[in-house]
């Protein structure tokens, strides 16, 4: 089986096994897209949709690469397709990656989760959940941070508590 054979395979299993819309499915993506002078093809990106200041915007949340049906999956020529996926996720932070060979499937992803069988994946559906979860914690993190630390960041020691603000850090009579 040819790479592009496999990547065929792997295009009908997204759509048709994880339920994945076709319109949310890029092929052949430069990895340049997401970071100036990367270099490399991304074989599937499997983005959501997020909506901000009125623009639609797609963001990756599944990365697949594909090799020939040769391809062992072990050694160093593994190690090597490992690394780049590590590295492609660092860019993009897409957090869960699969590399197949059509045959034998590898799968990791943010929660450090490692499937080994292809009916244990998460379908779209529960990826984009997932990542709306994650995305309002970092968000109401990012909010805790602003007003429980003393980083200097929201300088209170500066904050004049005797006027109308809505900072949050305080009950106004």
């Amino acid at each position: 089986m040819s790479k592009e054979f496999v990547k065929e395979r792997v295009l009908k299993y997204l759509m048709e096994d994880l339920y994945v819309p076709q319109d949310m499915i890029d092929t052949n993506v430069p990895l340049s897209e997401f970071e100036e002078g990367a270099e490399g093809i991304l074989d599937i990106v499997v983005n959501v949709v997020v909506k901000e200041n009125g623009e639609d915007y797609y963001v990756p949340v599944l990365i697949v690469t594909c090799v020939d049906e040769d391809f062992v999956m072990e050694g160093e020529a593994l190690q090597k397709e490992i690394d780049f996926l590590e590295d492609v996720d660092n860019i993009t932070t897409a957090g869960r990656m699969i590399l197949t060979n059509g045959n034998e499937m590898m799968y990791a992803d943010w929660t450090g989760e490692e499937y080994d069988t292809e009916a244990s994946l998460p379908t779209y559906e529960q990826m984009e959940k997932e990542f709306f979860e994650m995305e309002k914690r970092i968000q109401e993190e990012e909010m805790l941070h602003a007003h429980d630390c003393d980083c200097g960041c929201h300088d209170h020691d500066h904050h004049d508590h005797n006027h109308d603000c809505d900072c949050g850090c305080h009950d106004h009579e």
